[in-house]
């Protein structure tokens, strides 16, 4: 299936979501290490140094969503033969599918794959009578504009994220 990218002159492969794997170790590290973020670039210290800084905040994560999420779906976001280039964390409770976490490699920002992944989801909330619930950084405005774009709204906020939701319309009256 062909999807189309937000922009008509980037078109947009089909994608896939597949079940994580303990081989999916390094490639995981290493997309946690380009989503984190300019500030971490501009740290004076030694690369080493960085990359076990770095390595322990990703165990970090990986521990703390297990802990909060243990039902959670955890996925590698697929394109072409099976090529990672991004991964997916979602859980469903009795009251909202909630995105734990998305994070795509660089090459494949602003393509408009974010957003097919979205609709996915939204279309997964929406046939399950669900709100679609996440948590974006209060600086990652690229992101909140991709998630306003798609009808989510913002519901709460605290120092560093807010919190949104998109909600499915009301069932029809009988």
């Amino acid at each position: 299936m062909q999807l189309q990218a937000a922009s008509a002159d980037l078109p947009l492969p089909g994608f896939a979501l597949r079940p994580e794997a303990p081989a999916d170790a390094a490639f995981r590290l290493a997309l946690f290490r380009t989503s984190r973020g300019p500030g971490w670039d501009q740290l004076r210290l030694p690369p080493d140094l960085l990359a076990r800084i770095m390595e322990q905040q990703f165990h970090a994560q990986t521990q703390g969503y297990r802990a909060a999420y243990p039902a959670a779906r955890l996925e590698i976001v697929t394109v072409g033969d099976d090529k990672p280039v991004g991964r997916l964390a979602t859980d469903l409770g009795a009251d909202a599918l909630h995105l734990v976490d998305i994070a795509l490699v660089p090459d494949w920002r602003g393509r408009g794959l974010g957003g097919a992944i979205l609709r996915r989801l939204i279309g997964e909330a929406e046939a399950r009578g669900l709100p679609l619930t996440l948590q974006v950084a209060c600086d990652n405005l690229r992101a909140q504009r991709l998630y306003r774009r798609l009808g989510l709204e913002p519901t709460t906020a605290d120092a560093t994220h807010l919190t949104m939701r998109w909600r499915p319309a009301p069932p029809e009256p009988a």
